[in-house]
């Protein structure tokens, strides 16, 4: 679902992040992608796509290649300078499956959505996010509270229907996972924001996916500070926001979260939140609350800076090892 909201009423998260490498070498990746297409995920804490193969070799330690259909859709490219533009493509599926007051999306519609799936979910899709870059993903903290280690993760690119692979998805790695330093627990989660990066990087964009099955969108106002202030009975903290309609009816709810809230502008689309809690689903004067990506920019180009000081020099291993990073 676009413009997604799980509601996690009760989260908590320590104020850390789990950044973690697996040991292996930079033609390990290579190999795997260039002799099969494939990905090279960890093979005790992830799983192939359905139809997928995967073979033991090409990879890094505790790893396996997973590699896609050869009958494989070859989605419409997203090229330099298309960042933000949606390419929707006709589809006959039909549309009675619905989220809270909202509708189904169309395959090419949102393509920068991505599914996250967990082991602790028996990797399931759990929570939402969004495509920024060729290697990095924006989403929630609290969505990783209950599993902090990045290779426990996997990313769907391009998901658009989570009951079939229809060959346009695209697994990657999630290398390191960033949460906020800030973030908190209690009624309002505060700094509720986290970056995953992953690999390989994409030489194009593309992504997708909700757990409805097939992906849904829901159009909603974003409210002033002072209406969602008064709707709470409490002040948002700067870095929030709320959207929804007064007599509800429409909204995201669970494992929405992380997903994001999207606004078009001049004819392109731009992050404005990231799902982060609500009260229930879709009720009366109960609006779902966001991060504001733009409060976040200055964290977000604070952590793609520390990444890229601490990366290891060129064919350099980096041996798995758990870090407590507080940015």
């Amino acid at each position: 679902m676009t413009r997604t909201s799980s509601k996690p009423w009760t989260r908590r998260m320590v104020l850390w992040l789990a950044g973690v490498n697996m040991l292996m070498t930079s033609n390990a990746d290579t190999d795997c992608a260039r002799l099969h297409s494939g990905t090279c995920i960890n093979m005790y804490f992830n799983t192939c796509l359905p139809g997928y193969t995967y073979s033991l070799s090409g990879c890094g330690f505790q790893e396996m290649c997973c590699i896609p259909p050869v009958s494989q859709v070859v989605a419409p490219p997203i090229n330099d300078g298309e960042c933000g533009l949606a390419f929707p493509q006709q589809d006959g599926v039909s549309t009675n499956h619905k989220i809270v007051g909202g509708t189904l999306a169309k395959r090419g519609e949102f393509p920068w959505q991505v599914s996250l799936r967990s082991y602790t979910a028996h990797k399931q899709h759990t929570c939402g996010g969004i495509l920024i870059d060729t290697e990095w993903i924006l989403s929630a903290a609290h969505c990783f509270e209950d599993n902090k280690n990045p290779f426990a993760w996997s990313a769907i690119l391009s998901e658009y229907d989570l009951g079939m692979t229809d060959g346009q998805e695209r697994l990657v790695k999630v290398d390191t996972l960033y949460t906020h330093s800030g973030f908190s627990k209690g009624s309002s989660l505060g700094n509720d924001i986290a970056l995953l990066k992953f690999t390989p990087p994409l030489k194009s964009s593309t992504s997708g996916g909700y757990v409805n099955r097939l992906l849904h969108k829901v159009n909603l106002p974003v409210l002033s500070t002072d209406v969602c202030n008064f709707l709470f009975d409490r002040t948002l903290p700067q870095g929030e926001f709320c959207a929804g309609y007064r007599q509800g009816g429409q909204d995201a709810c669970q494992e929405d979260s992380g997903g994001p809230l999207v606004c078009l502008k001049a004819g392109r689309w731009t992050v404005a939140g990231i799902v982060s809690y609500g009260y229930g689903c879709a009720h009366a004067y109960l609006p779902g609350v966001y991060s504001k990506v733009s409060y976040y920019k200055s964290w977000i180009d604070q952590v793609k800076a520390y990444d890229a000081s601490s990366a290891p020099a060129v064919g350099r291993r980096r041996r798995m090892s758990r870090r407590a990073i507080s940015i």
